[in-house]
């Protein structure tokens, strides 16, 4: 039977008063630590990515990586070589990644479970040996430059906080869109799929078409990324779209929990908070966090969103029954 996950409003009002506190930074930070922010919410994106495909159909990838590069280079191809402008480049991102997410999910879906892991790993190291050396779309090991900050009807984001509200604006619609997803008829087919494939095929539930559908929203989501990141940076590489990058979002909503998006934003600031705050660590911090996942699969296999709900439940209870006993 299908158990949706609910939202629970504690996690969600945590998650309102955040985006609020998050809004004033720029009005107080440094400008260091607005682009530290600008580049958590691209990263923040890319794990809302992996919790699509993961937390709500059950399926795992290590390409999110790959396709946050083909949305990156996607932009950067039309702000460089087309009078399209930012608009045309991020739909190209959106819609070109997407596109791309869809037909790959509907040749890798035909495998199941560990296979489809297994065969992104492959589709990971594939799309990074193009990056590195197809130079007519990359520009090859030298990379792509001077890829214009976004702009739109005359107004350019030409200082960090500029960039800052962009990203975030990109992030709140992004995350209203998963959460409507979520409650929606093609989420709750996500959810059969990942709770029990074969109940779902017998429900008469396409499971490769919604798969292939859940992986096409994952890319949407990683080409939004791509795009921001494009913009933001001025400057793309090949190095920064690599297994390891794929790896990192993984352990960010594996910390933070699959349960809802709230788990993407606690996994990014985690993770976030770590790799800014022991920068001297920086050649042990994939120990850390082999570490970390293990300790917290072992005393809390739902992340820190998970572990909040099971005590937030285990105190009420605990009040209804100090209550009843009272009367």
């Amino acid at each position: 039977m299908l158990q949706k996950k609910r939202i629970h409003p504690l996690p969600a009002a945590g998650a309102a008063v955040f985006a609020l506190a998050l809004a004033a930074a720029p009005g107080f930070a440094s400008v260091y630590t607005v682009h530290v922010l600008s580049v958590a919410m691209i990263s923040y994106l890319c794990v809302l990515s992996v919790y699509v495909l993961l937390g709500l159909c059950g399926q795992n990838s290590f390409a999110q990586a790959g396709l946050w590069g083909v949305g990156a280079y996607l932009a950067g191809n039309v702000l460089l070589k087309t009078p399209g402008g930012s608009a045309a480049a991020f739909l190209a991102a959106v819609g070109g990644t997407a596109l791309v997410a869809f037909l790959l999910g509907f040749a890798f879906f035909r495998l199941r479970q560990y296979y489809f892991t297994f065969a992104s790993i492959g589709l990971m190291t594939i799309l990074n040996g193009i990056f590195m050396n197809w130079e007519a779309f990359s520009g090859g090991a030298v990379g792509m430059k001077g890829i214009p900050a976004f702009s739109l009807f005359g107004w350019t984001a030409s200082t960090e906080q500029s960039k800052f509200y962009v990203i975030f604006a990109v992030c709140l619609a992004a995350t209203a869109l998963i959460l409507l997803l979520f409650r929606s008829a093609l989420g709750r087919s996500f959810m059969a799929i990942r709770d029990n494939e074969m109940t779902a095929d017998s429900m008469g539930i396409n499971s490769l078409l919604t798969k292939s559908i859940a992986f096409a929203i994952s890319g949407a989501l990683c080409g939004a990324a791509g795009a921001l990141y494009a913009s933001l940076s001025g400057y793309l590489s090949y190095q920064s779209f690599t297994y390891n990058q794929s790896t990192i979002y993984l352990i960010m909503i594996m910390i933070g929990g699959t349960m809802s998006p709230v788990g993407a934003i606690i996994g990014t600031c985690v993770i976030t908070l770590l790799q800014e705050g022991f920068r001297s660590l920086q050649d042990y911090m994939q120990l850390i966090y082999g570490l970390g996942v293990i300790i917290l699969m072992i005393f809390q296999p739902e992340g820190i969103l998970g572990g909040g709900r099971a005590l937030y439940e285990r105190l009420a209870k605990r009040r209804e029954k100090t209550e009843a006993g009272s009367v």
